[in-house]
């Protein structure tokens, strides 16, 4: 067995040494802070157990022991957790399975207490607000199952040797590639490559491949889609008329380049914040702030009803609550959003840090902008429009009219205004922008409206007047922003967009390493992606999410060398074949004894449809394509998607490009379980339901689909036996077998090619990585 795996249990032992500690303060702490301590403490603690410190562990419940060390069985605190119905706690969620495992295997070696560790009630003590340390890699002198490959694999066989268990064999090459194809591009590998690939003998052939793919354009598509779900990303403002945006697509081409360039991660993040105000003539500076207006947008709140009113003065409250929560949820994996209405019930967040955070936006509307893609023409625009102002005439005081002006400036004016008409004409985005319109919805120009704390949220109880601030998470650092007098509301942006990218933030780097882990794996570290709070859930490895955080973070903040580091481990390249022995004490997997078995998403579904029968269009960028047809579009659109043409070749690009609608979704798409645009979904929903089958089988883009692929097979092989072959080939990536030919191959002559087709895309194998 690995040297290492009985240091993983150091976290239990009697032994003084800082690791032992600190293994302690990561996992059990956590647990019984989380669940125990808020009952289980002070003068007079329920039960008369104080869960804070080894002597009152020591003394146990009423005098009677709770813990029996060496014997989880025998200990009452694993039995009142466990089981369908536990006793404890009394309220709040119930100890998730990786959880229990972590008393399970703490008392099982011994349940030592360190003296020095005393649960104190104090906000700041909590897994994800203390500081991020780099932590030591385990010590590992064995290589079974190919372990370890990379730093991560010493943590996982750390957290598996804690639990007794072993990691899985490695999976076999078709399995591997089909598995980095889609978690890197979104789309099945051809089966030329996949053949390739399994009779490579290059020892470097993995390795290549995942280089190959992260080089391809089509790893922006892919994980711009997975960022789209985060920020609830919409191409219509929801609420009761849902009118489109028709200019929001230029934000999710700003993700797939953004993504593709591999930009550093902490630019990224300023980017979609400040850009405009960062790099006001880039136009990847204006397009990231459609970051600021991707969710939904009250369109009669702010364009019929004056800010004036109460109604108007409530859509804009709920609009700045929108941006704070996406952007504290999004990067910081905070929900501030709870302390609107009143302090946030369990994590250290007032509602003056929260109205403070709403002070950020207090200028910022979501809006069409026009600007211009070439820096070189926007920065030609600004200096003829300054100009422009400079010899305006102004009217002088007590004069009601200006003075005609001089023959020279009526020239000068009209040859600038020749040279603005003479410039490439502008792009327009819908984003978060400082906005001067007309009639109700008016904006204010640049000026932040005054934030006040509101009693319960009400916007006619306002209280205290707040400035544009942060949260109290930096150590030794002012949650409130000093800002120099006459700053512009931009700069109010960039502060919390340097807040939030702060090498100190404890939040920041930790949630960007979940949320690829998550994509990879099915499940995050933290279960709870965008909740890293006190009512979110615990790390399964908190010593390796912290420290491929730190490396994240100190090194060049490469998300592509992030996906490489997990993609080339020997814990991603696990088969996903189940263990009866290991699903007994891990039923969850949380310990990653093996590969977590994952259906596509509905887009890679979508996708891998238009791959195998040829209609694939992979161009990238420019606007959406729509699978519905517009009917009453003066009031409030109806989006028909029964009228739409299956065969319509500006639909067959890939799903990333859909027009998303919110109040009416993709029938298909969302039988298939895709995001609804209108949530932030940080972890999308797998349901397995007859809808889902009735709806590859029967949908009229399945159906056309299946002829394509029908007649795609027949232009490749003439024979019906080799037509079928070519037809498992293309969908399943692999040549089909003697009994599966001998099956189909009757089905098609009476069925049909185009039927047999559908049936393939039926399939199990077609609709699961592996």
């Amino acid at each position: 067995m690995l040297a290492f795996t009985t240091a993983a249990l150091a976290l239990s032992r009697t032994t003084s040494t800082a690791g032992s500690e600190s293994d302690f303060r990561s996992r059990v702490v956590p647990v019984l802070k989380q669940h125990c301590v808020r009952c289980h403490q002070g003068p007079k603690p329920k039960g008369s157990l104080d869960l804070t410190s080894a002597k009152g562990l020591a003394a146990g419940a009423d005098g009677a022991p709770v813990v029996v060390p060496g014997k989880p069985r025998e200990s009452r605190l694993i039995e009142v957790v466990s089981g369908d119905r536990p006793e404890m706690p009394k309220t709040g969620k119930p100890l998730a399975a990786s959880e229990i495992q972590v008393l399970r295997a703490w008392i099982a070696a011994g349940a030592e207490w360190p003296a020095s560790v005393v649960i104190k009630d104090d906000p700041l003590d909590w897994w994800s607000l203390r500081p991020v340390v780099k932590p030591r890699i385990p010590a590992t002198s064995d290589a079974s199952a190919g372990f370890p490959r990379t730093p991560i694999d010493a943590f996982v066989l750390a957290g598996l040797g804690s639990a007794g268990l072993r990691p899985s064999p490695e999976a076999d090459r078709r399995t591997l590639i089909r598995r980095l194809s889609y978690d890197l591009l979104g789309l099945p590998p051809e089966a030329d490559e996949v053949e390739a690939f399994v009779a490579d003998t290059d020892p470097l052939a993995y390795e290549k491949l995942v280089d190959r793919l992260l080089a391809s354009p089509h790893y922006g598509e892919r994980w711009a889609r997975h960022w789209l779900d985060v920020v609830h990303y919409g191409e219509t403002h929801g609420y009761d008329k849902d009118k489109p945006r028709p200019h929001a697509w230029p934000y999710r081409d700003y993700l797939i380049r953004a993504f593709n360039e591999d930009r550093p991660y902490a630019q990224f993040v300023e980017e979609q914040l400040a850009g405009d105000a960062l790099e006001p003539d880039s136009r990847d500076g204006i397009e990231a702030t459609g970051f600021l207006a991707a969710g939904p947008w009250d369109f009669i709140g702010h364009a019929e009803v004056p800010e004036t009113k109460i109604d108007g003065q409530i859509a804009r409250n709920l609009d700045r609550d929108d941006m704070v929560t996406t952007t504290l949820n999004t990067f910081c994996s905070v929900t501030a959003q709870c302390a609107r209405c009143h302090d946030h019930k369990f994590d250290p967040v007032t509602q003056e840090h929260y109205y403070s955070l709403q002070a950020v936006f207090a200028a910022i509307d979501r809006a069409d902008r026009s600007y211009d893609a070439d820096p070189q023409v926007a920065r030609r625009r600004r200096e003829l429009e300054a100009r422009l102002r400079a010899i305006e005439p102004q009217p002088k005081p007590h004069e009601e009219s200006v003075q005609t002006p001089p023959l020279g400036v009526v020239a000068e004016r009209s040859a600038l205004f020749a040279a603005l008409a003479a410039l490439p004409k502008q792009s327009v985005v819908y984003c978060g922008t400082v906005y001067s319109g007309s009639g109700a919805f008016r904006g204010t120009g640049g000026k932040p409206r005054e934030i006040h704390v509101l009693e319960r949220g009400d916007v006619r109880r306002p209280g205290k007047l707040v400035g544009p601030g942060a949260l109290p998470f930096i150590k030794d650092a002012s949650w409130q922003f000093e800002l120099p007098a006459g700053a512009g509301e931009g700069e109010r942006r960039i502060a919390l967009a340097h807040w939030i990218t702060d090498r100190r933030n404890p939040l920041t780097w930790r949630s960007i390493v979940n949320r690829v882990w998550l994509y990879h794996f099915g499940r995050g570290i933290v279960d709870s992606p965008s909740d890293f709070g006190r009512m979110g859930q615990l790390p399964t490895h908190p010593e390796l999410l912290d420290w491929v955080a730190v490396d994240l973070r100190d090194g060049s903040q490469s998300l592509k060398r992030l996906h490489r580091m997990i993609v080339t481990s020997a814990a991603y390249r696990q088969a996903s074949t189940s263990n009866a022995a290991a699903a007994q004490v891990d039923a969850g997997n949380s310990w990653l004894w093996r590969m977590n078995r994952s259906r596509l998403d509905a887009e890679s579904i979508r996708d891998s449809v238009l791959a195998a029968s040829g209609c694939l269009d992979a161009r990238l960028f420019g606007p959406s394509f729509q699978t519905f047809v517009v009917e009453k579009p003066e009031h409030s659109p109806h989006y028909e998607y029964d009228k739409a043409d299956p065969d319509d070749r500006r639909a067959h690009r890939r799903s990333v490009y859909r027009f998303l609608v919110r109040s009416q979704p993709d029938p298909f798409e969302q039988a298939l379980d895709c995001a609804d645009p209108s949530q932030i979904i940080d972890k999308r929903d797998e349901s397995i339901t007859a809808l889902q089958a009735l709806a590859l089988l029967n949908d009229r883009f399945m159906i056309r689909m299946a002829e394509h692929l029908a007649e795609r097979v027949r232009a490749r092989r003439a024979d019906l036996e080799g037509q079928v072959a070519e037809a498992v080939r293309l969908t399943l990536q692999r040549p089909s077998t003697a009994s599966e030919s001998k099956r189909l191959v009757p089905f098609a002559r009476e069925f049909g090619l185009a039927e047999t087709c559908r049936l393939l895309f039926n399939l199990n194998e077609f609709v699961y990585v592996d």
